[in-house]
């Protein structure tokens, strides 16, 4: 198992720890990560995975200029507000008394045909996700919904950042999955990334019942984890990040450029397999 407790040259380079520091939630970056290190991330004992330059710069830049040419739709503005622009469905969005409406499929499929017509025969998602199977060394496959595949692979953009939030789908809607989860990361793979601002901001604390006090919207105030160890990291093109989600998070507001990525979740179920999910 890898460690970078002692080692300096593997935590990330443009990686700042700030606040208290703990050395058991670092950024790990590595051109190639290892299955023990995606463990450590579920374990709570890495704040984050990096792998630079997972993509190839060309590829983002020609998938950023075809994406120009595509009509991008935005969250519920209901639950996430600045509008956050994006393309494929959320599955968050679809969500109605413990179950997924009718509609999601039909924006699932459109999305899936967009993509595809985007992207033709060279799909970068296919190249993300064949990579992660071979870093998790076992099963990987989309999540489902009384058997069917949840969409996989939402490109968003964000220029206003995002509030400090938490994503934990067990929590959040509980037995909307036909799998269990015990663990959950976010991945983002960055197409695009903005001159200045747009970090990833990581805290080392979880949501707890009386966190509600201090909700805001679909956020919380960053009150509640003033005193807690965070990690901020900022991509650079063609990047990927994966981190637990189940932590709060935030992202830091764009002051030039745009902040494209693929992005989608990891669960890990209790037999050892990653399912994925947008």
């Amino acid at each position: 198992m890898s460690s970078t407790l002692h080692d300096a040259s593997l935590v990330a380079e443009n990686t700042d720890v700030i606040q208290q520091i703990d050395p058991l939630f670092d950024v790990l970056s590595s051109t190639v990560p290892y299955r023990s290190d995606l463990v450590r991330l579920a374990a709570g004992t890495l704040a984050a995975v990096r792998l630079p330059s997972h993509l190839p710069a060309e590829w983002c830049a020609e998938l950023v200029r075809a994406l120009d040419d595509c009509e991008f739709d935005t969250y519920d503005e209901r639950r996430i507000f600045p509008p956050v622009t994006k393309l494929g469905p959320a599955v968050f969005d679809y969500y109605l008394d413990h179950a997924i409406r009718a509609e999601y499929w039909e924006h699932a499929e459109q999305s899936r045909r967009t993509w595809k017509r985007i992207v033709g025969d060279n799909d970068p998602l296919d190249t993300l996700i064949s990579e992660l199977r071979l870093i998790w060394q076992g099963p990987v496959e989309a999540a489902t919904v009384g058997g069917r595949e949840l969409f996989v692979g939402m490109v968003r953009e964000l220029t206003g950042g995002a509030r400090m939030h938490f994503d934990e789908l067990m929590r959040e809607f509980p037995g909307v999955v036909d799998q269990e989860l015990v663990a959950q990361f976010g991945f983002n793979c960055y197409i695009s990334v903005p001159e200045e601002g747009g970090e990833l901001v990581v805290y080392r604390r979880r949501w707890k019942p009386s966190d509600e006090r201090e909700r805001i919207g679909y956020g919380w105030s960053e009150r509640i984890a003033a005193d807690e160890p965070r990690v901020m990291v900022k991509p650079g093109v063609g990047d990927s990040v994966w981190f637990d989600s189940r932590n709060f998070h935030s992202i830091t507001p764009n002051t030039a450029g745009r902040r494209l990525s693929i992005a989608f979740f990891c669960g890990v179920t209790p037999e050892n397999k990653l399912v994925l999910w947008s």
